[in-house]
């Protein structure tokens, strides 16, 4: 079977054309909102106010969670970076072993 490289290419053009129009993860989307929206999460926190409180103005502006789901970004952030302590410790394994006998 033959394709002619001209239909080829106008299918090429036609997939990467709808893999450009693909809209990132909603839930990626989400983690990225609420990591720029911790510090004022904690703050609010720390003046008592609870988190139903703080889910329901969050789901009132788009950034819908349930309470498991925000209890999970919490403790995400709280430990920071999910790539940042892997490399950090990491970085400080392999010298700690380089060093042993």
């Amino acid at each position: 079977m033959s394709y002619d490289t001209n239909d080829g290419r106008s299918e090429a053009a036609d997939i990467a054309a709808a893999l450009r129009s693909l809209k990132p993860n909603r839930q990626h989307h989400d983690s990225q909102l609420f990591a720029i929206l911790y510090p004022v999460i904690v703050e609010m926190l720390d003046k008592k106010v609870t988190q139903k409180a703080i889910l329901k103005t969050l789901g009132e502006h788009g950034l819908k969670l349930h309470p498991a789901r925000f209890k999970d970004l919490m403790a995400n952030e709280r430990s920071g970076s999910t790539c940042e302590p892997a490399a950090s410790s990491a970085d400080t394994t392999p010298s700690t072993t380089e060093d042993a006998p």
